[in-house]
């Protein structure tokens, strides 16, 4: 099967992640490619084909046309779109290519119309597909792979708590550093993002700074060692698709305490769960919890994670969902 993959973003983040990882994943019994643009397109794992291209926007037809003759030269079974861009500009040559077009829509849409003109329409979680008319399948996100030879937990004291995420107003960042006024430990918030400024100025006005740390440009592939000397993550998001880094802490061994966002309500029991953008809620869950989540066994939960969450078992539900589309041509 020849596959190719659409992401359009000027950076690599959660999504771009995603696509990578699937791709490696992919080739290993497939024709993979993708196409991305100039400013990503280096950071991408080496060993997957990378098409260059530039950023243009979604109703620029000549540039769109460009696009076309490059899917045409490699004549895909099925291109998978990631992002509203993608899926919009896709949506538009659908007509005039031979292959089937799927979308995975990775976050809460105000807008979905632009999705149901899809082959195949996945969700990372049921929140992110409500409004979509069409069939649609949930597949969720997953660990990251490459976390599988570091899944043996750190036996030392852990050493702080810790959430991570792009510092954005969506992730709840500011509603997480006031529900610390209450909390004696280390906090320590791992990210980048336009919110940075004003977090670091709210820790100061809160007097906060000797308990709350925000850890600037960590890469993935660093993450792996303040999960292991974690002693819980907390999610504060107001709204998600996933969380992957929920999973990627569970895998880890690593307990969890949640706003109820994206796919949470099926993994956690509804006790770590907070309500979304409830400032009362979330500060009333983090002092009930967060030092004393050793008390609490969540190593059913660990294990669900890891075996239903997996890299190999959600590539599988795609590659399924891409043969059922073919088959019906």
């Amino acid at each position: 099967m020849i596959i190719l993959h659409l992401v359009m973003s000027n950076d690599f983040a959660g999504i771009e992640q995603h696509v990578n990882e699937l791709a490696l994943k992919q080739m290993e019994n497939n024709e993979v490619y993708i196409i991305s643009t100039n400013e990503i397109a280096h950071q991408f794992n080496q060993n997957l084909n990378v098409i260059s291209i530039n950023n243009f926007g979604r109703r620029s037809l000549f540039n769109i046309y460009k696009l076309f003759k490059i899917i045409k030269k490699f004549n895909p079974h099925i291109i998978h779109t990631h992002g509203s861009k993608t899926t919009q500009i896709i949506k538009i040559i659908k007509p005039i290519l031979n292959a089937k077009y799927a979308c995975t829509i990775h976050g809460i849409k105000s807008k979905t119309n632009i999705y149901e003109h899809a082959d195949i329409i996945i969700g990372v979680s049921d929140k992110t597909i409500e409004a979509i008319k069409n069939k649609t399948l949930v597949i969720n996100n997953w660990w990251n792979p490459a976390y599988k030879e570091h899944s043996i937990p750190d036996n030392s004291k852990p050493k702080f708590a810790i959430a991570i995420g792009r510092l954005e107003k969506v992730k709840g960042f500011d509603q997480l550093i006031k529900s610390w006024e209450a909390v004696d430990s280390k906090l320590l918030i791992i990210g980048s993002g336009g919110e940075k400024n004003s977090l670091n100025q709210l820790i100061e006005n809160l007097k906060l700074s000797h308990k709350i740390e925000i850890v600037d440009e960590v890469p993935p592939s660093d993450l792996v060692n303040y999960y292991k000397q974690a002693s819980v993550l907390i999610v504060s998001s107001l709204r998600e698709g996933g969380p992957r880094v929920a999973l990627e802490a569970l895998y880890m061994k690593v307990p969890v305490i949640s706003t109820d966002v994206g796919h949470m309500n099926k993994i956690l029991p509804k006790e770590f769960l907070a309500e979304p953008n409830n400032q009362t809620a979330l500060k009333e869950l983090i002092v009930k919890y967060v030092n004393k989540m050793h008390l609490f066994d969540q190593s059913s939960i660990f294990e669900y994670v890891s075996e239903e969450f997996s890299l190999e078992s959600q590539s599988k539900k795609i590659l399924k969902a891409y043969e059922e589309a073919l088959s019906r041509s």
